[in-house]
């Protein structure tokens, strides 16, 4: 058979480029994971989530067992205070709208706690907890009691 046989400084030569390249390969890739570490290590955590903007979603009463589709509408009063107004409908048909002033419980990035007095409800107290996508709330007034679950 008749072989082709190859010189010695090309195979030389070959595998100088070739570990120059898969250095370079290397080095890009400690680059880019290197780049990756700093934007996760500075990047905001996603407790602190703030509940403004707008929200739906449904509401749900554990005393009587009725629930209807909720929006709510939320806007920073100071670092520690938003105002809401959560619209809903009670029965399918009968519209509501119950305002309520949410204060950051202390200590906390995403726990709001609020009471605020209904005409002939009484005063309604709730505690929430706000995510970048969610609010979850727990209601309690008068003789009923629920919850809130809203998305966005």
């Amino acid at each position: 058979m008749n072989s082709i046989e190859i010189p010695r400084s090309l195979t030389t030569t070959s595998s100088r480029v070739g570990w120059h390249l898969m250095k370079n390969k290397q080095l890009k890739l400690i680059f880019v994971l290197a780049i990756l570490t700093t934007v996760v290590a500075t990047s905001p955590t996603s407790s602190a989530a703030s509940p403004t903007g707008k929200w739906r979603g449904s509401w749900n009463s554990g005393a009587t067992g009725h629930s209807g589709p909720l929006k709510a509408r939320v806007r920073q009063v100071d670092h520690d205070t938003y105002r809401a107004l959560f619209v809903g409908r009670f029965a399918g048909i009968i519209p509501f709208a119950y305002p309520a002033r949410l204060d950051r419980v202390s200590g906390t990035e995403n726990q709001y706690t609020s009471s605020q007095r209904l005409p002939l409800l009484g005063t309604y107290r709730m505690n929430a907890t706000v995510t970048n996508s969610h609010i979850r709330a727990k209601f309690q007034g008068g003789r009923d009691s629920g919850t809130f679950n809203l998305s966005r």
